[in-house]
């Protein structure tokens, strides 16, 4: 059993009103053309199943002859029947060929409407407000919200083991993910009204990681300490390769992610650690990537699991004086990134929230064009509209619906949502890869034969095959899915994606020089002048001296 990914788009490239009703008038048409097509092939297949009738019954005379009904016993031995089983067959055949092509014409309506994200502004409103209801209902009702929550939960993971024949936690996934966002901001709306008497609907999820910030960061400076230690290391093998598209970059975040993880050990970048890479282009100018993992868990690492609060907090200053903010703040001085100089982040979960608040609150200190998330809750940070924000998230994930809000939609701001679909085991091959048909089933002496299935050729623009997937089901929050969603948006040729997709290789469009990994560490003890200097340029106060360092 394999896993794949259908992509739905939306914001990016603005159509007009009348090329909208333009491509949904096409989309309609096909949908209709559909319609009338799989009528025609009941109507084929009921043809069949009547002249099977009539050959078990003896009836051997068409209808309208004149001779009315008889049977074969009333005619001499000599009498010869009608063709039934050829007219059977070409009945059939009829039946498959327009029920072929109703679906063909069916998944090039929903291809039409996924491509142009024809139906992508009532969405967003329909998502928004649901939000909002779930959200009120929530606050209003929290004990039954939370037993509703949680029966959904119950539901979807009975669901998943019972198909999957063992326990399957995931399912609760997905049988929440339309409450997610909603009801996350119910009980973000609890915790700010119980710690600041805020009003109790409205405060925002992004004001509840502020508050819970103020604990946590003080807890793990405590375990941690809050000295950071940013160095340059060597990898002892390529690990992230030269890239000129928003599918390589991610590729390379995946491998880099992988090394932080443990899961591919021996390149000496086992966690902590990004990267950065120095384009030069052909006037002579240099652009960067900055290539930024999610969150590790290491000990004593700046992208630990608590780090993750103070990078989604509603506060710029507690936001840029996070760990894993600093560490990618100060790896980028020290990379020598200049002001002028155009700058790409792609980031994976907290590393693409980070990445959003690098844009967000450091907009005067660096030129950042374009930033690409996976599976980031960023919906909230105050991105500034010059920079192009390509997001790419999981329906049932959780973590990307932790800002409780659906992402801004509009030209810059280009979001990628994917559902993970899953593939039979035992499908028939699809059509043109020279395997032979299944076998006819052995038809029922004296008995019409059931109509053949035609078999279904898989269509590559439909979804994207999820690579590596594990056989059951799992948290789609893994970097493989987003992999597969942006290949299905961008296998769609949708004209928003093709745009954001240009924009972010103009930036990587040059020969790579240089990349370079940069580790950080936390440690107890005294900041050092650079961290105090980057800390205060983050929140726009007075920098510390420069001692070199």
């Amino acid at each position: 059993m394999n896993w794949r990914v259908a992509s739905s788009i939306n914001g990016g490239q603005q159509y007009t009103a009348a090329a909208r009703e333009a491509y949904a008038e096409i989309a309609r048409t096909l949908a209709d053309d559909a319609s009338q097509l799989s009528g025609q092939s009941t109507a084929w297949s009921a043809a069949a199943l009547q002249l099977g009738h009539y050959r078990v019954s003896g009836i051997c005379q068409l209808a309208g002859s004149g001779m009315g009904s008889a049977s074969a016993a009333d005619f001499g031995a000599d009498h010869e029947s009608l063709p039934y089983q050829a007219l059977i067959e070409r009945c059939n055949d009829n039946a498959a060929q327009c029920q072929s092509l109703s679906r063909d014409l069916s998944t090039m309506a929903d291809l039409l409407i996924r491509a142009h994200s024809l139906y992508s502004q009532a969405e967003h409103a329909t998502r928004s407000a649901m939000n909002k209801l779930l959200e009120t209902a929530g606050t209003v009702f929290p004990v039954t919200a939370a037993a509703g929550f949680l029966s959904l939960a119950a539901g979807g993971v009975l669901s998943c083991s019972i198909r999957e024949r063992r326990f399957s936690p995931a399912g609760a996934l997905s049988s929440t993910a339309w409450a997610q966002e909603g009801l996350l901001n119910a009980a973000s709306n609890h915790v700010n009204a119980k710690t600041m008497g805020l009003s109790t609907v409205g405060a925002g999820v992004n004001r509840s990681a502020a508050i819970l910030s103020l604990g946590s960061s003080r807890l793990v400076n405590l375990v941690q300490g809050n000295l950071l230690h940013v160095d340059q290391v060597k990898s002892s093998r390529p690990v992230v390769d030269e890239s000129h598209s928003v599918a390589q970059s991610l590729a390379n975040l995946q491998r880099l992610g992988a090394q932080r993880r443990g899961n591919a050990g021996g390149s000496g970048l086992d966690y902590g650690t990004i990267a950065i890479q120095r384009y030069r282009n052909a006037d002579g100018t240099a652009s960067w990537l900055v290539t930024i993992p999610g969150t590790d868990g290491e000990s004593d690492s700046a992208f630990g699991w608590p780090q993750n609060l103070e990078a989604m907090s509603s506060d710029a200053s507690q936001r840029m004086r996070g760990d894993s903010a600093r560490l990618v703040a100060i790896a980028m001085e020290k990379a020598g990134i200049g002001p002028k100089d155009a700058v790409a982040l792609i980031g994976h979960s907290q590393g693409g929230i980070v990445a959003a608040a690098i844009a967000s609150d450091m907009k005067n200190r660096y030129r950042i064009e374009h930033v690409v998330t996976a599976g980031s809750p960023v919906a909230n940070h105050p991105v500034p509209n010059r920079t192009w924000m390509t997001s790419i998230e999981m329906e049932d994930e959780i973590v990307a619906a932790l800002d409780g809000a659906a992402n801004p939609a509009n030209e810059h701001w280009l979001t990628i949502r994917g559902t993970a679909l899953r593939d039979a085991k035992g499908a028939p091959p699809p059509a043109g890869t020279g395997e032979p048909r299944p076998p006819a089933a052995t038809p029922v002496p004296g008995a019409a034969p059931a109509p053949v299935a035609p078999i279904a050729p898989v269509n590559p623009f439909a979804s994207a095959p999820v690579e590596g997937a594990s056989e059951r089901k799992e948290i789609t929050h893994h970097l493989r899915y987003h992999q597969a969603a942006y290949r299905n948006a961008s296998d769609l040729g949708s004209p928003a994606v093709q745009q954001h997709e240009q924009h972010f290789q103009a930036i990587v469009g040059g020969k790579l020089e240089e990349t370079s990994y940069w580790q950080g560490r936390m440690s107890w003890g005294p900041p050092t002048a650079l961290n105090e200097r980057i800390a205060a340029r983050m929140v726009g106060q007075r920098a510390a001296p420069d001692d070199g360092r």
